[in-house]
């Protein structure tokens, strides 16, 4: 079994459910004032942390395969896609907890509470960019140098 080909088959979970979660969080920032929708706040947070757990499994299935796939000519891109990856894992994971947080801990006070979820959905957003990036230089690395790619 060839080890490398784990991480590609993984991939597509983060970026499927980080967007989904995502896009669900947003919406449900319109839906609080609708009852028969409170149901999208709790499915966004299920999502993003489904999403943030493939994350760190693809990001560790992508160690073992960077180690199979690195050659001289794609290092700098899959030191790149590398370095995205953690930072797309590392900051959605920072930011569901701090949404969690500001949920469950909600302070006194409304602006405090409103100016850490416009800080959290700005998170979400750079995290939500950097997702995309990474998957850019992944489809590079397969695309166009061949990584994992038996010739």
């Amino acid at each position: 079994m060839r080890l490398e080909l784990i991480h590609p088959m993984l991939v597509h979970f983060p970026i499927a459910l980080l967007t989904t979660g995502v896009v669900l969080r947003f919406v449900s920032l319109w839906s609080k004032k609708r009852p028969n929708l409170s149901f999208l706040l709790p499915s966004a947070w299920l999502i993003l942390a489904l999403g943030v757990i493939a994350a760190w499994l693809a990001v560790i299935a992508g160690e073992v395969a960077r180690d199979i796939v690195a050659t001289p000519e794609n290092r700098a891109i899959l030191d790149e896609h590398r370095e995205h990856a953690y930072t797309t894992a590392i900051g959605f994971t920072i930011s569901l907890l701090l949404d969690w947080t500001r949920a469950f801990l909600a302070t006194k006070s409304k602006r405090v509470n409103r100016i850490l979820g416009v800080v959290v959905g700005i998170i979400y957003l750079f995290c939500w960019t950097n997702l995309l990036i990474t998957a850019y230089y992944g489809g590079t690395l397969v695309f166009e140098k061949g990584a994992a790619v038996i010739k």
